[in-house]
């Protein structure tokens, strides 16, 4: 049996640059992966499409059916930084299952990530859940010699690939569409800034989760812990809580790569 390389495609620059490198490396048969949280940015998805095109091979589209808020109800929780169910649900469950089935034909599996010399210290915990399966091995591209230094978008600029639109309005990720339920204070009130429809449909999906009553009524998606002590917050309090506090806008892209992920 010969090794089988499988890369996990998160949709964001970093995730694309390691896939070319275990295929320029592995070759075509390289197992290119990506879950769909139905929640995505619209650039996101033609981002993909171009990279197809760039390598000619197909990415494999995983999606459970449900969004991350779909996934909060199921669960009756409003979720936040510390309680997200939908990576559970929508990315690592389905992806381990992925390589469990795949181990049962397969010899020695090679499961890359597109974490970076930056992010050293989110990789024992992918690490430790994926090679807990009987033949796998997790390795990360982006740290291989020369170890590839952000900002990533370079590379995929160089290959004839427009950047996908959240970097540019300021998001450090490509994923969910700019409403990660785990991102901070100053990223929603960046999402209100610049798609303040999204950020609308989020803030009364919170809203209509606490009137349900119950240990909801008490949780927001946002935390403050401004001073030591954490407290919700709700996204309608954002504004009135913290008056003088300004979107976070980045210059470098994937500077957290998915949180769901890894």
């Amino acid at each position: 049996m010969t090794d089988t390389h499988v890369v996990s495609i998160s949709g964001g620059v970093a995730s694309a640059v390691a896939a070319d490198r275990v295929i320029q490396r592995y070759g075509t048969e390289t197992i290119l992966w990506f879950a769909d949280t139905l929640w995505e940015d619209e650039d996101l998805y033609r981002f993909l499409d171009d990279l197809e095109k760039h390598w000619g091979m197909a990415i494999n589209r995983y999606t459970d059916g449900r969004n991350p808020l779909q996934v909060a109800e199921d669960r009756k929780i409003i979720p936040n930084q510390k309680r997200a169910p939908c990576s559970l649900e929508l990315k690592i469950k389905p992806f381990r299952a992925y390589l469990e089935n795949l181990a049962l034909g397969h010899k020695n599996i090679y499961v890359h990530l597109g974490l970076d010399y930056t992010e050293q210290h989110r990789l024992a915990r992918p690490k430790a859940e994926y090679e807990s399966i009987e033949g796998v091995v997790v390795d990360c591209p982006l740290m291989w010699k020369p170890v590839a230094v952000p900002p990533h978008r370079w590379e995929t600029e160089s290959w004839g690939i427009k950047t996908p639109s959240l970097y540019n309005k300021g998001f450090p990720h490509n994923n969910c569409g700019g409403r990660c339920v785990r991102q901070g204070i100053e990223q929603w009130l960046l999402l209100k800034k610049v798609m303040p429809e999204r950020f609308t449909e989020v803030e009364e999906w919170e809203q209509a989760q606490r009137a349900k009553g119950g240990a909801r009524a008490n949780y927001g998606i946002a935390r403050d812990q401004s001073d030591g002590q954490v407290r919700p917050v709700t996204l309608r309090e954002l504004e009135s809580k913290f008056p003088g506090l300004k979107p976070k806008e980045t210059q470098t892209e994937d500077m957290f790569g998915c949180f769901c992920s890894y």
